[in-house]
């Protein structure tokens, strides 16, 4: 499952980014969230009611109806266009764009075969990706963006969410998650709309902000309980704290950088490395992920609760500075527009390094 998720995950982004409209590109890319958090929701809100064949036959149904709804789905024009199938590519673009116009279509197109023949005058290699000067840029933004998402903590909290509110909630752990997970999908709808509205870097910088503040707010509860020793009538004054800190942080998760990283990282490689920075994007997120449930627990116990989530702003704040210094706007721009930037800045910056390292 594991395997054929994580290529799902890669390919469904790729695809997405290769056939939407500029003007849509993020809000479709967000769907990909609203359809975890749809997952998400069934595990939290059938699991613990139902025995496991039952759940796990509720769940084999998606994927089934999900092989039989790609026979429908048209192939991307970009991978025609990169081997050279020039009409197939038409024919393709031509049904993605529900356009007959065939002036508008050869000019739309030529300007994408452009830009696929270029970039595929460059290899398609891993060590391609990670020596071409050209591609760093994109490779700090990615790799940053994903350290970002996912060392937050995002796999931690949703693994432990039940034995976090025992500890300081009333609430029980079943209905707490069922909470969570209408929340998180109602986070994951409302964002859709937001991508379409708002940059790509603004809806980042306030969920870096937003998630940062909610697992502050989770740690000082903590902190509080398990540190200071502070009495139970003054905890229960505070008791609401860590339902409306990972609430928080959950909305304000689902805003930003909970998917845009993934958006961004199909948005920001040419053709050529696409599928290799994506894929390489998703292994290294996978080994984050797994990092931070591992460490969860053993940091929990010599170090308090207080310390993991505090070691999770930490890096939601860094993040805040991470997407305002270096991240892109992408919103409205053409998939060539994009990359023509970032390289341009890149071979901007390494003609500036020739240029000292010759005076020195």
């Amino acid at each position: 499952m594991g395997v054929t998720t994580g290529i799902t995950a890669v390919v469904t982004m790729i695809y997405i980014t290769e056939i939407a409209d500029k003007e849509i590109r993020g809000a479709l890319g967000m769907l990909v969230q609203v359809m975890n958090n749809s997952g998400s929701l069934i595990m939290y809100g059938v699991g613990p009611f139902v025995s496991y064949t039952v759940l796990n036959s509720i769940v084999l149904t998606i994927p089934v109806v999900y092989v039989l709804a790609c026979t429908w789905i048209p192939e991307s024009p970009y991978y025609h266009l990169k081997d050279g199938r020039v009409a197939a590519a038409r024919k393709e673009f031509m049904v993605i764009k529900g356009r007959k116009d065939e002036t508008w279509v050869d000019n739309e197109l030529d300007v994408i075969r452009a830009h696929v023949r270029e970039s595929m005058e460059n290899k398609t290699t891993m060590k391609e990706l990670f020596t071409n000067m050209r591609y760093r840029k994109a490779v700090y933004i990615v790799a940053g963006l994903k350290i970002l998402q996912y060392m937050t903590g995002s796999s931690a909290i949703q693994s432990y969410l039940e034995m976090i509110f025992r500890q300081s909630s009333s609430i029980s752990g079943p209905h707490v998650s069922i909470v969570y997970g209408f929340v998180q999908l109602a986070a994951g709808i409302g964002a859709t709309f937001l991508a379409g509205w708002f940059g790509r870097r603004i809806l980042m910088l306030i969920s870096s902000l937003g998630v940062a503040l909610s697992l502050t707010a989770v740690g000082l509860y903590f902190f509080l309980q398990d540190f200071n020793k502070i009495s139970a009538e003054s905890l229960a004054l505070i008791s609401a704290l860590p339902l409306i800190g990972i609430l928080g942080f959950n909305i304000l998760y689902a805003v930003g950088i909970g998917n845009l990283p993934y958006v961004m990282q199909a948005e920001l490689f040419p053709i050529n490395v696409k599928t290799v920075a994506s894929s390489s994007a998703t292994m290294f997120a996978c080994v984050l992920s797994f990092a931070v449930a591992k460490c969860y627990q053993s940091i929990k116990d010599n170090f308090g609760h207080h310390t993991v989530f505090w070691s999770f702003a930490s890096i939601a704040y860094l993040g805040v500075f991470f997407v305002y210094f270096l991240v892109p706007e992408t919103k409205g721009k053409t998939l060539e527009e994009v990359q023509d930037k970032v390289q341009e800045k890149e071979e901007e910056q390494a003609l500036r390094d020739k240029a000292v390292k010759d005076l020195e």
